[in-house]
């Protein structure tokens, strides 16, 4: 009986540990700004738990762009007010 306990409680403190860490967003909260659109025709919209900071034509790939609409570079909602859009732009990912 008390082997049972023993494997019961690692998995009820692995589920109290993912709780905790999703009610703070740490666990699956983006963190860095990428860009989303597909050229030709760009429609995108942020992921969830991120937000637009800019609008392009090309985004960081200068090559491909948009001919109808723009790629959009979304950040985490973590760092709405604390980043500015040339911050965003120079540490985004593709």
């Amino acid at each position: 009986m008390a082997s049972a306990a023993i494997k019961i409680v690692p998995f009820f403190c692995l589920l109290l540990l993912i709780s905790v860490e999703l009610s703070q967003g740490g666990l699956f909260e983006p963190r860095h700004c990428t860009w989303h659109g597909t050229a030709p025709m760009c429609w995108p919209s942020c992921p969830m738990g991120k937000f637009s900071i800019v609008e392009d034509k090309c985004g960081k790939n200068k090559v491909v762009c948009c001919l109808s609409g723009n790629k959009k570079l979304c950040c985490p909602n973590s760092l709405k007010g604390k980043i500015d859009a040339a911050t965003a732009m120079a540490i985004a990912k593709d």
